[in-house]
Protein backbone atom coordinates (compact mmCIF):
# COMPACT_ATOMS: atom_id res chain seq x y z
CA UNK A 1 0.00 0.00 0.00
CA UNK A 2 1.39 3.37 -0.97
CA UNK A 3 -0.47 6.38 0.41
CA UNK A 4 -4.14 5.58 0.99
CA UNK A 5 -6.46 8.48 0.40
CA UNK A 6 -9.90 9.49 1.58
CA UNK A 7 -12.72 10.91 -0.51
CA UNK A 8 -15.76 12.54 1.06
CA UNK A 9 -18.97 12.29 -0.92
CA UNK A 10 -21.67 14.71 0.21
CA UNK A 11 -24.97 13.53 -1.32
CA UNK A 12 -26.76 16.54 0.20
CA UNK A 13 -26.25 19.38 2.64
CA UNK A 14 -29.83 18.90 3.81
CA UNK A 15 -30.48 17.47 7.25
CA UNK A 16 -33.66 16.99 9.27
CA UNK A 17 -31.72 17.38 12.53
CA UNK A 18 -31.55 20.60 14.48
CA UNK A 19 -28.25 20.25 16.29
CA UNK A 20 -27.50 23.54 18.04
CA UNK A 21 -23.83 23.51 17.05
CA UNK A 22 -24.14 22.32 13.45
CA UNK A 23 -24.09 24.44 10.32
CA UNK A 24 -25.86 21.84 8.17
CA UNK A 25 -29.62 22.04 8.55
CA UNK A 26 -30.64 23.16 5.10
CA UNK A 27 -34.11 21.91 4.28
CA UNK A 28 -34.85 21.32 0.64
CA UNK A 29 -31.17 21.07 -0.30
CA UNK A 30 -30.63 19.24 -3.59
CA UNK A 31 -29.63 15.57 -3.67
CA UNK A 32 -26.56 14.50 -5.65
CA UNK A 33 -27.43 12.76 -8.88
CA UNK A 34 -26.04 9.41 -9.92
CA UNK A 35 -24.51 11.26 -12.90
CA UNK A 36 -22.34 13.15 -10.42
CA UNK A 37 -21.18 9.85 -8.92
CA UNK A 38 -20.23 8.72 -12.44
CA UNK A 39 -18.28 11.97 -12.86
CA UNK A 40 -16.44 11.19 -9.61
CA UNK A 41 -15.52 7.76 -10.97
CA UNK A 42 -14.34 9.27 -14.28
CA UNK A 43 -12.35 11.97 -12.51
CA UNK A 44 -10.60 9.51 -10.18
CA UNK A 45 -9.78 6.92 -12.86
CA UNK A 46 -6.06 7.16 -13.42
CA UNK A 47 -5.69 9.93 -10.84
CA UNK A 48 -3.93 7.74 -8.28
CA UNK A 49 -3.32 4.06 -7.80
CA UNK A 50 -3.46 4.16 -4.00
CA UNK A 51 -6.15 2.46 -1.94
CA UNK A 52 -9.19 4.71 -1.43
CA UNK A 53 -11.83 5.08 1.26
CA UNK A 54 -15.07 6.85 0.40
CA UNK A 55 -17.15 8.34 3.20
CA UNK A 56 -20.71 9.43 2.56
CA UNK A 57 -21.27 12.46 4.75
CA UNK A 58 -23.47 15.51 4.77
CA UNK A 59 -25.81 17.05 5.74
CA UNK A 60 -27.63 13.76 6.17
CA UNK A 61 -26.48 11.29 3.51
CA UNK A 62 -29.41 8.90 3.97
CA UNK A 63 -31.69 11.59 2.52
CA UNK A 64 -30.32 10.43 -0.84
CA UNK A 65 -32.38 7.24 -0.44
CA UNK A 66 -31.96 3.55 -1.19
CA UNK A 67 -31.85 3.95 -4.99
CA UNK A 68 -28.89 6.32 -4.72
CA UNK A 69 -26.82 3.79 -2.75
CA UNK A 70 -28.05 0.85 -4.81
CA UNK A 71 -26.48 2.58 -7.85
CA UNK A 72 -23.58 4.53 -6.32
CA UNK A 73 -21.90 1.75 -4.35
CA UNK A 74 -21.47 -0.72 -7.25
CA UNK A 75 -20.55 2.15 -9.58
CA UNK A 76 -17.70 3.16 -7.26
CA UNK A 77 -16.71 -0.42 -6.35
CA UNK A 78 -16.47 -1.71 -9.92
CA UNK A 79 -15.55 1.53 -11.66
CA UNK A 80 -12.61 2.08 -9.33
CA UNK A 81 -11.74 -1.52 -8.43
CA UNK A 82 -8.03 -0.81 -8.99
CA UNK A 83 -8.23 1.44 -5.90
CA UNK A 84 -9.63 -1.39 -3.74
CA UNK A 85 -12.31 1.01 -2.52
CA UNK A 86 -13.73 0.81 0.96
CA UNK A 87 -16.76 2.72 2.15
CA UNK A 88 -18.13 4.36 5.29
CA UNK A 89 -21.10 6.56 6.12
CA UNK A 90 -21.67 9.21 8.81
CA UNK A 91 -25.39 9.56 9.51
CA UNK A 92 -27.87 10.47 12.22
CA UNK A 93 -29.57 7.12 11.37
CA UNK A 94 -33.06 8.68 11.27
CA UNK A 95 -33.68 7.51 7.69
CA UNK A 96 -32.15 4.04 8.08
CA UNK A 97 -34.47 1.42 6.63
CA UNK A 98 -34.04 -2.34 6.29
CA UNK A 99 -33.61 -1.76 2.53
CA UNK A 100 -30.81 0.78 2.95
CA UNK A 101 -29.20 -1.32 5.69
CA UNK A 102 -29.12 -4.36 3.39
CA UNK A 103 -27.46 -2.34 0.61
CA UNK A 104 -24.83 -0.98 3.00
CA UNK A 105 -24.24 -4.46 4.45
CA UNK A 106 -23.60 -5.87 0.97
CA UNK A 107 -20.65 -3.46 0.66
CA UNK A 108 -19.52 -3.85 4.31
CA UNK A 109 -20.11 -0.16 4.99
CA UNK A 110 -19.39 0.74 8.63
CA UNK A 111 -21.73 3.33 10.06
CA UNK A 112 -20.77 6.31 12.18
CA UNK A 113 -23.41 8.25 14.06
CA UNK A 114 -23.66 10.82 16.84
CA UNK A 115 -25.22 10.90 20.26
CA UNK A 116 -24.17 13.22 23.05
CA UNK A 117 -24.98 11.04 26.03
CA UNK A 118 -28.29 10.04 27.60
CA UNK A 119 -31.55 10.96 25.88
CA UNK A 120 -32.13 14.20 27.79
CA UNK A 121 -28.66 15.57 27.01
CA UNK A 122 -28.72 14.42 23.38
CA UNK A 123 -32.18 15.90 22.77
CA UNK A 124 -31.30 19.19 24.47
CA UNK A 125 -28.31 19.62 22.13
CA UNK A 126 -29.64 18.00 18.96
CA UNK A 127 -33.40 18.57 19.15
CA UNK A 128 -36.34 16.79 20.72
CA UNK A 129 -36.70 13.23 19.49
CA UNK A 130 -33.16 12.96 18.10
CA UNK A 131 -32.08 10.21 20.50
CA UNK A 132 -35.14 8.02 19.91
CA UNK A 133 -34.91 8.32 16.11
CA UNK A 134 -31.19 7.58 16.20
CA UNK A 135 -31.67 4.48 18.36
CA UNK A 136 -34.43 3.21 16.07
CA UNK A 137 -32.05 3.48 13.09
CA UNK A 138 -29.29 1.88 15.15
CA UNK A 139 -31.46 -1.19 15.79
CA UNK A 140 -32.23 -1.52 12.07
CA UNK A 141 -28.52 -1.24 11.21
CA UNK A 142 -27.50 -3.80 13.85
CA UNK A 143 -30.20 -6.23 12.68
CA UNK A 144 -28.64 -6.04 9.20
CA UNK A 145 -25.22 -6.87 10.65
CA UNK A 146 -23.74 -3.40 10.20
CA UNK A 147 -21.01 -2.13 12.49
CA UNK A 148 -22.17 1.10 14.11
CA UNK A 149 -19.95 3.43 16.12
CA UNK A 150 -20.87 6.69 17.79
CA UNK A 151 -19.12 10.00 18.24
CA UNK A 152 -20.07 12.35 21.05
CA UNK A 153 -19.91 16.13 21.10
CA UNK A 154 -19.14 17.57 24.52
CA UNK A 155 -20.39 21.03 25.43
CA UNK A 156 -20.32 23.04 28.65
CA UNK A 157 -23.72 21.54 29.46
CA UNK A 158 -23.04 17.90 28.63
CA UNK A 159 -19.61 17.66 30.24
CA UNK A 160 -21.22 18.38 33.63
CA UNK A 161 -23.57 15.39 33.29
CA UNK A 162 -22.36 12.13 34.81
Amino acid sequence: MKNPFHIMIIPTLGCPGRCKYCWSSEEGAPIMTIDTVQEIVSWLKGFRSDRATFTFHGGEPLLAGADFYRQALPMLATGLKELSPEFAIQTNLWRMTPEIAAILAEYHVPVGSSIDGPEDITDSQRGTGYYEKCMKGYEIAKTAGLTVRFICTFTNKSVKHR
